[in-house]
């Protein structure tokens, strides 16, 4: 990843996998000798369904956030654990150490459905989500993770910011508000495939809240492989860029 964004010219790239920050250190690793700019962040996936915080800038290397983290992907394994003997008893031909061996990221539905397709069962991850892993399907099963506003308070008390990932999937954007007040600073407005995109930064001018972006990136094969498929204005960036750099664990360089 860190040879991609020097070779593209990326400015500066951030990690932000879901409840864990455990690839960061390989990836500052591999930035130095590429001398491109790297930061840490995190996705914490929420109780509230679609709701994801993103943090940016916090004290990654704290033990204590370390053991909350550990906590969060104990309860994702649980959930896995829960949707796989769904699955099982449909007659689905699948275990937690197919699941396991698919991925070696803290396990979520994404790798229950690449354990899926390795098993013929479905073609793609979207076909896995479409029927049977999204909400109100048969292998679904409610988040156990926190709720938004504990992620919320969480990043803060370590030191960082938190910005809300692609609010168009969320079933509840009239909560917003509430976030805000929790601590919430951003809003992704620049993603992938967002829908109704001037929507969304309108509604973070009028909130005062950061415009954030990213790219969603997964890994190849993911349906979300396109590392550099956003474009964010200028003006956009250097606001982010400004607040990062106000964090004790901004950026790293070479």
């Amino acid at each position: 990843m860190a040879l991609r964004a020097s070779t593209a010219g990326l400015e500066l790239l951030i990690l932000t996998d879901h409840d864990s920050v455990a690839g960061f250190p390989e990836l500052l690793e591999a930035a130095k000798a590429r001398q491109a700019p790297v930061s840490c962040g995190i996705e914490i996936n929420t109780a509230d369904s679609g709701v994801h915080i993103l943090g940016y800038g916090f004290e990654w290397d704290s033990p204590s956030l370390m053991k909350i983290l550990a906590d969060f992907r104990a309860r994702r394994l649980m959930r896995v654990e829960k949707m796989v003997d769904k699955l099982k008893s449909l007659g689905f031909p699948i275990n937690l150490d197919d699941v396991g061996r698919v991925s070696k990221e803290s396990l979520g539905r994404p790798h229950i459905a690449d354990a899926l397709i390795k098993k013929g069962v479905v073609k793609s991850r979207k076909e896995a989500f479409d029927r049977w892993l999204s909400g109100g399907k048969p292998g679904y099963v409610e988040s156990l993770g926190p709720s938004p506003k504990e992620a919320i308070e969480l990043i803060r008390r370590f030191g960082g910011f938190a910005s809300l990932a692609h609010p168009h999937i969320i079933k509840n954007p009239e909560r917003i508000p509430e976030w805000v007040e929790a601590g919430l600073e951003g809003l992704e407005g620049y993603y992938a495939d967002l829908n109704h995109p001037q929507k969304w930064r309108d509604l973070a001018q009028s909130k005062n809240l950061l415009l954030t972006g990213g790219s969603d990136f997964h890994g190849p094969g993911s349906g979300r492989d396109k590392i550099f498929g956003v474009q964010i204005p200028d003006e956009i960036y250097q606001a982010f860029l400004d607040r990062l750099l106000r964090c004790s664990h901004g950026i790293y360089r070479a």
